[in-house]
Protein backbone atom coordinates (compact mmCIF):
# COMPACT_ATOMS: atom_id res chain seq x y z
CA UNK A 1 0.00 0.00 0.00
CA UNK A 2 1.40 3.44 -1.07
CA UNK A 3 1.44 6.66 1.37
CA UNK A 4 -1.28 8.59 -0.45
CA UNK A 5 -3.36 5.29 -0.28
CA UNK A 6 -2.46 5.04 3.54
CA UNK A 7 -3.83 8.94 4.48
CA UNK A 8 -7.15 8.47 1.62
CA UNK A 9 -7.75 5.92 4.01
CA UNK A 10 -7.18 7.12 7.27
CA UNK A 11 -9.20 10.90 5.78
CA UNK A 12 -11.90 7.97 4.79
CA UNK A 13 -12.12 6.49 8.48
CA UNK A 14 -11.95 9.82 10.19
CA UNK A 15 -14.91 11.26 8.26
CA UNK A 16 -16.72 8.15 9.02
CA UNK A 17 -16.46 8.47 12.45
CA UNK A 18 -17.62 12.50 12.74
CA UNK A 19 -20.75 11.02 10.57
CA UNK A 20 -21.51 8.39 13.46
CA UNK A 21 -20.68 10.20 16.67
CA UNK A 22 -22.54 13.81 15.25
CA UNK A 23 -26.04 11.23 14.10
CA UNK A 24 -25.77 10.16 17.63
CA UNK A 25 -25.67 13.78 19.59
CA UNK A 26 -29.14 15.68 20.01
CA UNK A 27 -30.28 18.99 20.47
CA UNK A 28 -31.48 19.70 23.64
CA UNK A 29 -34.19 21.33 22.71
CA UNK A 30 -36.24 17.86 20.91
CA UNK A 31 -34.73 15.82 24.16
CA UNK A 32 -37.61 15.38 26.13
CA UNK A 33 -36.79 11.90 27.80
CA UNK A 34 -33.39 10.52 28.85
CA UNK A 35 -32.64 6.52 27.53
CA UNK A 36 -32.27 3.95 29.75
CA UNK A 37 -29.17 3.19 31.56
CA UNK A 38 -28.94 -0.34 29.21
CA UNK A 39 -29.47 1.43 25.82
CA UNK A 40 -26.02 0.72 24.13
CA UNK A 41 -25.93 4.28 23.50
CA UNK A 42 -25.52 5.77 26.70
CA UNK A 43 -22.50 8.44 27.02
CA UNK A 44 -21.89 12.28 27.82
CA UNK A 45 -22.69 12.07 23.94
CA UNK A 46 -26.17 13.05 25.06
CA UNK A 47 -27.53 16.20 26.44
CA UNK A 48 -31.21 16.49 28.07
CA UNK A 49 -32.69 19.63 29.01
CA UNK A 50 -36.12 19.26 31.00
CA UNK A 51 -38.25 22.16 31.14
CA UNK A 52 -38.94 22.67 34.94
CA UNK A 53 -42.51 24.22 34.69
CA UNK A 54 -44.10 20.95 32.81
CA UNK A 55 -42.66 19.24 35.54
CA UNK A 56 -44.63 21.34 38.11
CA UNK A 57 -47.84 21.45 36.08
CA UNK A 58 -47.77 17.40 36.11
CA UNK A 59 -47.04 17.53 39.43
CA UNK A 60 -49.96 20.37 40.31
CA UNK A 61 -52.41 18.22 38.33
CA UNK A 62 -51.49 14.98 40.43
CA UNK A 63 -52.36 16.63 43.63
CA UNK A 64 -55.37 18.25 42.48
CA UNK A 65 -58.43 17.49 45.12
CA UNK A 66 -61.07 15.72 43.44
CA UNK A 67 -64.49 17.78 43.24
CA UNK A 68 -67.30 16.03 44.90
CA UNK A 69 -69.84 15.02 41.96
CA UNK A 70 -72.81 17.40 43.28
CA UNK A 71 -72.11 20.89 44.15
CA UNK A 72 -75.34 21.31 46.33
CA UNK A 73 -75.89 19.75 49.30
CA UNK A 74 -79.21 20.77 50.56
CA UNK A 75 -81.98 23.43 49.76
CA UNK A 76 -83.96 24.96 51.74
CA UNK A 77 -87.74 24.37 49.51
CA UNK A 78 -90.19 26.13 52.21
CA UNK A 79 -88.28 29.32 51.81
CA UNK A 80 -89.26 30.26 48.38
CA UNK A 81 -92.47 29.28 49.16
CA UNK A 82 -93.31 31.15 52.39
CA UNK A 83 -90.82 34.45 51.33
CA UNK A 84 -90.46 36.68 48.64
CA UNK A 85 -86.21 36.63 48.38
CA UNK A 86 -85.36 40.14 47.45
CA UNK A 87 -81.45 39.93 47.47
CA UNK A 88 -78.73 37.15 47.54
CA UNK A 89 -75.51 36.64 49.70
CA UNK A 90 -72.79 33.58 49.46
CA UNK A 91 -71.53 33.33 52.80
CA UNK A 92 -68.64 31.31 54.83
CA UNK A 93 -69.57 29.46 57.94
CA UNK A 94 -67.76 28.28 60.37
CA UNK A 95 -67.87 24.52 61.04
CA UNK A 96 -66.23 21.45 62.80
CA UNK A 97 -64.42 18.88 61.44
CA UNK A 98 -67.27 15.80 62.36
CA UNK A 99 -69.88 18.42 60.80
CA UNK A 100 -67.91 18.72 57.73
CA UNK A 101 -67.85 14.77 57.75
CA UNK A 102 -71.60 14.86 58.34
CA UNK A 103 -72.50 17.14 55.36
CA UNK A 104 -70.95 15.36 53.36
CA UNK A 105 -72.67 12.44 53.90
CA UNK A 106 -75.86 14.31 53.40
CA UNK A 107 -77.21 14.98 56.83
CA UNK A 108 -77.80 18.98 56.18
CA UNK A 109 -81.26 20.04 56.75
CA UNK A 110 -82.08 23.58 56.12
CA UNK A 111 -85.64 23.61 56.79
CA UNK A 112 -85.73 25.60 60.52
CA UNK A 113 -82.60 27.88 59.96
CA UNK A 114 -82.97 31.41 59.70
CA UNK A 115 -80.01 34.18 60.38
CA UNK A 116 -79.91 36.99 63.00
CA UNK A 117 -76.87 39.73 63.59
CA UNK A 118 -74.64 39.12 66.48
CA UNK A 119 -74.50 40.87 69.83
CA UNK A 120 -72.03 42.92 68.64
CA UNK A 121 -73.69 43.71 65.62
CA UNK A 122 -70.97 43.08 63.27
CA UNK A 123 -71.23 39.09 62.40
CA UNK A 124 -74.29 36.85 61.19
CA UNK A 125 -75.10 33.71 62.90
CA UNK A 126 -76.56 31.09 61.57
CA UNK A 127 -79.79 29.15 63.56
CA UNK A 128 -82.12 26.38 63.66
CA UNK A 129 -80.07 24.25 61.17
CA UNK A 130 -79.75 20.49 61.57
CA UNK A 131 -76.40 18.75 60.80
CA UNK A 132 -76.69 14.98 62.06
CA UNK A 133 -74.02 13.76 63.92
CA UNK A 134 -71.27 11.60 62.27
CA UNK A 135 -71.13 7.93 63.06
CA UNK A 136 -66.97 7.85 64.01
CA UNK A 137 -66.75 10.67 65.40
CA UNK A 138 -67.71 9.35 69.03
CA UNK A 139 -66.69 11.22 72.01
CA UNK A 140 -65.90 14.88 69.52
CA UNK A 141 -69.05 15.07 67.89
CA UNK A 142 -70.59 18.11 67.64
CA UNK A 143 -74.28 19.45 68.61
CA UNK A 144 -76.74 18.76 66.00
CA UNK A 145 -78.45 22.24 66.20
CA UNK A 146 -75.68 24.53 67.53
CA UNK A 147 -75.13 28.36 66.36
CA UNK A 148 -72.92 28.86 63.41
CA UNK A 149 -71.17 32.00 62.84
CA UNK A 150 -70.88 32.92 58.86
CA UNK A 151 -68.43 34.97 57.28
CA UNK A 152 -69.56 38.07 55.73
CA UNK A 153 -68.12 41.00 54.62
CA UNK A 154 -68.71 43.93 57.40
CA UNK A 155 -70.83 46.25 54.79
CA UNK A 156 -73.39 43.43 53.98
CA UNK A 157 -73.42 42.42 57.48
CA UNK A 158 -74.64 46.52 58.08
CA UNK A 159 -76.88 46.72 55.09
CA UNK A 160 -78.58 43.32 56.54
CA UNK A 161 -78.55 44.76 59.90
CA UNK A 162 -80.19 48.32 58.88
CA UNK A 163 -82.88 46.24 56.48
CA UNK A 164 -84.14 43.54 59.04
CA UNK A 165 -84.51 46.93 62.07
CA UNK A 166 -86.08 49.18 60.15
CA UNK A 167 -87.73 47.01 57.58
CA UNK A 168 -89.17 44.30 59.32
CA UNK A 169 -87.36 42.18 57.29
CA UNK A 170 -85.91 38.06 57.18
CA UNK A 171 -82.97 36.95 56.29
CA UNK A 172 -83.14 32.72 55.87
CA UNK A 173 -80.84 29.92 53.95
CA UNK A 174 -81.81 29.30 50.86
CA UNK A 175 -78.99 26.99 49.51
CA UNK A 176 -76.10 25.19 50.73
CA UNK A 177 -73.20 24.29 48.20
CA UNK A 178 -69.54 22.96 47.54
CA UNK A 179 -67.68 26.49 45.65
CA UNK A 180 -64.88 25.85 43.39
CA UNK A 181 -62.44 25.22 46.35
CA UNK A 182 -64.44 22.62 47.91
CA UNK A 183 -65.09 24.95 50.55
CA UNK A 184 -69.03 24.61 52.02
CA UNK A 185 -70.94 28.06 51.21
CA UNK A 186 -74.73 29.34 52.22
CA UNK A 187 -76.63 30.90 50.28
CA UNK A 188 -78.76 33.42 52.33
CA UNK A 189 -81.55 35.58 51.24
CA UNK A 190 -83.38 39.04 52.48
CA UNK A 191 -86.75 38.44 52.62
CA UNK A 192 -90.06 38.98 52.96
CA UNK A 193 -93.04 37.03 54.25
CA UNK A 194 -95.90 36.30 52.19
CA UNK A 195 -99.47 36.37 52.78
CA UNK A 196 -102.13 34.15 51.62
CA UNK A 197 -102.84 36.24 48.72
CA UNK A 198 -99.03 36.35 47.67
CA UNK A 199 -99.07 31.96 47.98
CA UNK A 200 -102.26 32.01 46.04
CA UNK A 201 -100.96 33.99 43.14
CA UNK A 202 -97.52 32.26 42.95
CA UNK A 203 -99.13 28.96 42.80
CA UNK A 204 -101.10 30.72 39.77
CA UNK A 205 -98.56 31.58 38.29
CA UNK A 206 -96.52 28.39 38.39
CA UNK A 207 -99.28 26.62 36.75
CA UNK A 208 -99.86 29.19 33.97
CA UNK A 209 -96.22 28.93 32.92
CA UNK A 210 -96.59 25.09 33.57
CA UNK A 211 -99.30 25.07 30.89
CA UNK A 212 -97.78 27.39 28.67
CA UNK A 213 -94.58 24.96 28.33
CA UNK A 214 -96.50 22.13 27.74
CA UNK A 215 -98.57 23.85 25.03
CA UNK A 216 -95.01 24.87 23.67
CA UNK A 217 -93.74 21.20 23.71
CA UNK A 218 -96.92 19.90 22.25
CA UNK A 219 -96.85 22.36 19.46
CA UNK A 220 -92.81 21.50 18.15
CA UNK A 221 -93.90 17.71 18.28
CA UNK A 222 -96.68 18.48 15.94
Amino acid sequence: MSRNQFFTLSQTILLLQVIISSSFVIKPQHVTKAPSSTSPCWNNRFVFDVDRNNLTQLYAKSKKKKKPTSSTISVNRQARRNYEVLSTYDAGICLLGSEIKAIRDGKMNLGDGYVRPDKTGRGMSLHGVHIGKHATAAFFNHEERRVRPLLLRKEECKKLRREIETKGLTIVPLQAFFNDKNLVKVKVGLCRGKNVRDKRNTIKDREAKRDANRMIKSFRMN
